[in-house]
């Protein structure tokens, strides 16, 4: 009786780079979110967009974004404070992690990224929802005041919001596969 060996069972190896080259689209994005999470967001965090302050990123954001566009990030209720803090901090580190994750082709990222993609498009729906629902009596009550958060620029606004929704969707795409970073290839005797 003769027995043959069994093949060897295949490894995963990692899809270097230069062949996902899809995956620069999103380093490139992620990014840019990184700085806007580092700058933008903090600004939110720790005070307002204001023409007349001493943080000189408050003034910035201020000029660049909000003023003629945004009049919620200028109002900056409670509830857009801590949505701008958990963008600082969490989102922050997360984009870093991301980019990290990306050009190493390291595939833990990849259940984070799901739980982020659903925690993004939430907050990102509702600023732009208020954005477009302005003082709405759901606002009035929740906020306290009635103040209109109605982008007074909405084409400008949607430019700077929408890639935080089409952007994580594109990201939960690219990381349905079981293993986004990393192929089969035959074991080496």
């Amino acid at each position: 009786m003769t027995t043959s060996a069994a093949a060897p069972p295949a490894v995963r190896s990692p899809i270097p780079l230069r062949e996902r080259r899809y995956d620069w689209f999103f380093i490139l994005v992620f990014t840019m979110f990184i700085g806007s999470s580092f700058t933008g967001d903090i600004v939110n965090m720790v005070g307002h967009p204001d023409p007349n302050s001493n943080f000189f990123l408050a003034r910035v954001v201020y000029h660049v974004y909000a003023d003629g566009t945004d009049p919620l990030l200028i109002a900056n209720p409670r509830f857009l404070q801590v949505g701008a803090s958990v963008s600082a901090l969490v989102f922050g580190t997360f984009y870093v992690l991301l980019v990290y994750a990306f050009i190493r082709g390291r595939e833990w990222i990849r259940k984070p990224s799901f739980i982020y993609t659903g925690m993004v498009v939430q907050t990102t729906f509702i600023v732009v929802m208020v954005g477009f629902a302005g003082d709405a009596r759901l606002f009035e009550a929740v906020c306290n005041t009635a103040y209109d958060y109605t982008f007074t620029n909405t084409p400008k606004a949607l430019a700077y919001n929408l890639p935080y929704i089409i952007v994580p969707i594109l990201l939960t795409a690219r990381m349905w596969r079981p293993h986004p970073f990393t192929r089969l290839r035959p074991a080496q005797n």
